[in-house]
C-alpha cells in the first residue's frame, strides 16, 4: 500500500507536469496516460495487476512535436516500485529505471549493440563486454524506443523475440538473458501504411500495441478551445524566462501571434510554439518554417545557378534546406538516408566554409 501511494503521487506529478493544456483533448490524453499506468480499475490494479504491468507494451502515436517523449517519460517515471519493509527502502530508483533510446539517431552498425549489448570481440572496436538497454534487472524498469517506425527489418525480428519470450542474447554471445522491464515505443509514422508497404512487421506491431496512446496536435487543442493558445503561450513562456518578466513576455507573444498568425496551423505543434515564443522574445517576430524554407530554397537555387558554391557549401546547404523542411536532425537524416550526426557535421562544415570566405 505504501508503494502504491508513492506511485500514485509520482503519476499525478509527472502527468500534470508533462501534459499541459486545459482543452478536452489534453484532458483525454492525461486520462489515457493514467489508465496506461493503473488500468481503469485501480482496485484491480492494487489486488494483482501491479505485478504484471511490465508485460503490457505501450505504443504512443502522434505528429512530431506533440509530446510523445513527455508521455513516455510520465509512464516510465511512474512505474510501480516495490517497497522492502525489512531495510525500509524502495527496490528501485525511478529516475534511473527509465531509459530512452532514440533509434533514428543511432547508425545501423551500433543499433543492435546499443539495444542488446555485445560480447568482447563481437566486432571491430568491441574491446570489452557491454550491457545493452534491454538488459534490465527488475520489473520496474522501462525502455522507451523512440521512432520505432525506423527500426530495420533485422532488428525488428530480434525485438519481436524479446517481446514474445522476454529473452535475448548479446551480439556475439550465446548466453541467454532475460528482459524484465516494460517496452514503451513511439512513432510519428503511419505504421499501418508501413505494414502494407512491407517495411514494418505486423506481428511486431501487435506485440507493441497492447495499449495505444495518441497525442493530439496543437491545432486539435486550439480548435477545441480558442482561448487555449493564450494559456499555452503563458505556460511555455514560464519555462524559458525568469518569473519577473514571464507575464510581460507572454502578453507580448500572444499579441504578436494573434495579430500576425491568427489562423496558423502550427505544423510543428508545441515544439514550434515554444520556438515561436523564443523568436518573439529575441527578435520581436517569428518567421514560420514554410516561409524560411521558401526563402532558403530561392537563395540556394540562385547560388547553384551562379556556380557560387564549393563542394562543402553545396552539401551543407542542401542538408540545411532539408533540415529546415523537416524541423529536426532526426527527420532530416531519415529523408537523406543517413544519421543525425552526419547531417549536423555537414551543416557545421558548410557554416565554417562560409566564415572562411
Amino acid at each position: 500500500m505504501f508503494a502504491l501511494f508513492f506511485q500514485i503521487r509520482r503519476a499525478f506529478h509527472f502527468i500534470f507536469r508533462a501534459i499541459l493544456g486545459t482543452s478536452q483533448a489534453a484532458a483525454q490524453l492525461r486520462m489515457a496516460v493514467w489508465q496506461s499506468i493503473f488500468g481503469y480499475d485501480i482496485r484491480r490494479y492494487h489486488r494483482s495487476l501491479y505485478a504484471r504491468m511490465h508485460e503490457v507494451s505501450t505504443l504512443i502515436l502522434g505528429e512530431s512535436g506533440t509530446g510523445k517523449e513527455l508521455v513516455a517519460s510520465a509512464i516510465g517515471l511512474a512505474r510501480y516500485i516495490p517497497f522492502n519493509s525489512k531495510n525500509q527502502r524502495f527496490e528501485g530508483d525511478y529516475l534511473h529505471d527509465f531509459q530512452a533510446v532514440h533509434l533514428a539517431a543511432l547508425p545501423l552498425t551500433l543499433l543492435e549493440s546499443e539495444l542488446f549489448g555485445h560480447k568482447k570481440g563481437a566486432f571491430t572496436g568491441a574491446t570489452g563486454d557491454r550491457a545493452g538497454y534491454l538488459e534490465t534487472s527488475h520489473h520496474s524498469q522501462s525502455v522507451f524506443l523512440d521512432e520505432i517506425g525506423e527500426l530495420p527489418a533485422e532488428v525488428q525480428v530480434k525485438l519481436l523475440r524479446v517481446l514474445q519470450n522476454r529473452r535475448f542474447q548479446r551480439v556475439g554471445d550465446n548466453q541467454g538473458r532475460e528482459f524484465y522491464g516494460k517496452i514503451i515505443s513511439a512513432t510519428h509514422r503511419n505504421l499501418a501504411q508501413a505494414i502494407e508497404d512491407g517495411k514494418f512487421r505486423a506481428d511486431l506491431y501487435y506485440r507493441l500495441c497492447s495499449v495505444i496512446i495518441r497525442t493530439p496536435s496543437l491545432a486539435t487543442q486550439l480548435a477545441d478551445n480558442p482561448d487555449e493558445l493564450h494559456h499555452l503561450v503563458t505556460l511555455v513562456t514560464a519555462k524559458i524566462v525568469n518569473a519577473d518578466i514571464a507575464n510581460e513576455v507572454a502578453q507580448e507573444a500572444h499579441r504578436w501571434i494573434s495579430q500576425h498568425l491568427p489562423h496558423y496551423a502550427w505544423a510543428g505543434n508545441m515544439r514550434e510554439l515554444e520556438q515561436c515564443v523564443r523568436s518573439i522574445l529575441i527578435h520581436g517576430a517569428y518567421l514560420p518554417a514554410q516561409q524560411q524554407t521558401s526563402s532558403a530554397s530561392l537563395q540556394f537555387a540562385h547560388s547553384i545557378l551562379q556556380g557560387e558554391l564549393n563542394n562543402e557549401q553545396l552539401l551543407g546547404r542542401y542538408y540545411a534546406l532539408v533540415y529546415a523542411q523537416t524541423g529536426n536532425y532526426e527527420a532530416a537524416a531519415q529523408r537523406l538516408g543517413t544519421n543525425w550526426r552526419t547531417v549536423k557535421a555537414n551543416m557545421d562544415m558548410a557554416f565554417l566554409a562560409i566564415l572562411k570566405t
